[in-house]
């Protein structure tokens, strides 16, 4: 039915909720709304990458001297990167609480 990622959970993109990977097949709406849930992956992976991209791209503007942007650019990427290990954090105690 879905394609397997070890990262994957069901969400709600209503509500912005989502369910343990426990749950998946099991609940196919949202407790909430009602609404359908999709199996959305909450991989850190390709935010880290796009933080880093950020931060690099802050770094040659500061090469350039644009100092607004690079400074900008330093804020963006590392919240980006810690966003996305809080996302996984969050999810990984999800999965913890629903295994007892």
């Amino acid at each position: 039915m879905y394609k397997f990622d070890k990262y994957a959970r069901p969400y709600c993109e209503n509500c912005k909720i989502f369910w343990g990977k426990q749950n998946i097949g099991l609940v196919m709406n949202c407790t909430k709304c009602g609404r359908k849930l999709i199996l959305k992956s909450f991989n850190p992976w390709p935010l880290c990458v796009k933080g880093l991209g950020i931060i690099s791209l802050g770094g040659f503007t500061m090469y350039l001297g644009f100092t607004i942007i690079w400074i900008g650019g330093f804020l963006w990427g590392g919240q980006q990167i810690i966003n996305a290990f809080k996302q996984l954090n969050d999810v990984k105690t999800l999965d913890n609480k629903t295994k007892k």
